[in-house]
This record gives structure tokens, C-alpha cells and sequence, in this order.
């Protein structure tokens, strides 16, 4: 696909494998999805992603070498239920994870996004993209997914209360697996740790966020009562 392009997804059967896989037809990224398309899982999936390299490097489809499982774990000192509930809306999560670009809900399917990645690693820029469905959730205790085209990958965040002396906290671990795409595989042992130092500082921001949004309801309460 083209940089900055997104794809609506229809499914479709493949008889020489009964597996539902997923067909895809460009649509722009300013678009909003297109309503009656639907996600649907499957056990062999291809990888849609661009290396960007430098001008002329034209688009490539990566093959893919490998599953890598990262985790990491954060303490929140805010509540669980809002720390569930900020986790609820996909569209906030660039706001601790920068390099997730964007993730779109599907409109006729909320449990299917589109998620698109950008990043700078190994003096290099990679682009990829792929489709993910929610799976079902445990209430305040964990959210799960799995990719259904794109970068296969499928993880979970888990919640659990903490009792502490300063007042309600919040343990946010995830774990995510997914497999390297073939222009990562040079770089070996190299990527586990850079994904999960990513994941941590993700986390990090993450419990920044939640705090500041705490602040926030804080003071509006506040204000509110002034009022009243």
C-alpha cells in the first residue's frame, strides 16, 4: 500500500484451506471506515508493510522469520477503573504509545481496527500496518487481541488492583507476540530487548497520562463545586 494509505477489510473463504482470510481494498486514511466491512480471523496471514529507506526505495511485501514474545509491567497510582476504562478507547493509545500512528475502529464492527506503525529503529524507517480483533474481554482484569491480516501479532493487557499507603493503584502489564518480519531478522537479538524497552517506556507514559487525566477530573470537580 501506499504511505498514509489505510484498507477496509471484507472476508472471503479460501477453499483449498476452509480458512477465512481477509481481502482488502485501498481506501485513504482520511476516510472514515466504510460501514458493512467485517474482520474475520484466520490461521495463515500475510505481512502488508513498507521499509522506508530513503527516496526511490519503492514498497515492498516482508515475508516473516520467527515469533518473539516481549512483555512489561507498570504500577499506576490511580484507580482501576479509570485506568479500565482509558485503555477502552483505541484511539487514545498514541497518547502513551507514539509509535503506534493511528488505530481506527472499524464502523460496522467496533471489536476490528486498523492499526498503523511508524518508527525509527536501527537508522531506519519501517511503516506497517495490519487488522486486529478484540477478543473477549474480563472485565477490569484483562483485554486481549489478535491480528486477522497484516503483521501477525496477538497480545493482552492485564489490570489488577494494588493496595498501597499512598491510595489506589493499578498494575497494567502486557504481553505481546508477533512475527519479525524478515528486514528485522539481520539484527537478531537485538529486537526482543529494543521491543520491550519500547513496551516499558510505553507503560511509563501510560501512568504519566493517567495521572494528568485524574488531575484533570480533579479540578473540574472542583470547579464544579465552587459553582454549586
Amino acid at each position: 500500500p501506499q504511505r498514509g494509505a489505510m484498507r477496509t477489510c471484507a472476508a472471503r473463504a479460501t477453499p483449498s484451506r476452509g480458512d477465512a482470510v481477509s481481502r482488502c481494498a485501498p481506501a485513504r486514511r482520511d476516510e472514515r471506515p466504510v460501514a458493512g466491512t467485517r474482520c474475520a480471523s484466520l490461521s495463515s496471514r500475510g505481512f502488508l508493510g513498507k521499509r522506508l529507506a530513503g527516496p526511490g526505495n519503492g514498497s515492498r511485501t516482508f515475508a516473516m522469520a520467527g515469533w518473539v514474545d516481549n512483555r512489561a509491567d507498570v504500577t499506576v497510582p490511580v484507580s482501576l477503573p479509570v485506568v479500565w476504562e482509558l485503555w477502552q478507547d483505541k484511539s487514545r493509545i498514541p497518547n502513551w504509545m507514539p509509535w503506534i500512528d493511528s488505530v481506527v475502529p472499524d464502523a460496522a464492527d467496533p471489536a476490528c481496527s486498523r492499526w498503523i506503525l511508524r518508527t525509527n529503529q536501527f537508522g531506519q524507517d519501517f511503516e506497517f500496518s495490519w487488522v486486529a480483533r478484540d477478543l473477549p474481554p474480563e472485565e477490569k482484569k484483562k483485554i486481549a487481541w489478535e491480528s486477522t491480516e497484516g503483521l501477525n501479532n496477538k497480545g493482552a493487557v492485564r489490570f489488577a488492583e494494588v493496595p498501597t499507603v499512598a491510595g489506589d493503584a493499578t498494575k497494567v502489564s502486557i504481553e505481546i507476540s508477533y512475527e519479525v518480519p524478515d528486514p528485522l531478522v539481520p539484527f537478531g537479538a537485538a529486537v526482543s530487548p529494543l521491543v520491550e524497552s519500547i513496551l516499558a517506556a510505553d507503560l511509563k507514559r501510560f501512568s504519566a497520562f493517567a495521572e494528568k487525566v485524574v488531575a484533570a477530573l480533579g479540578k473540574r470537580k472542583t470547579k464544579a463545586k465552587k459553582k454549586t
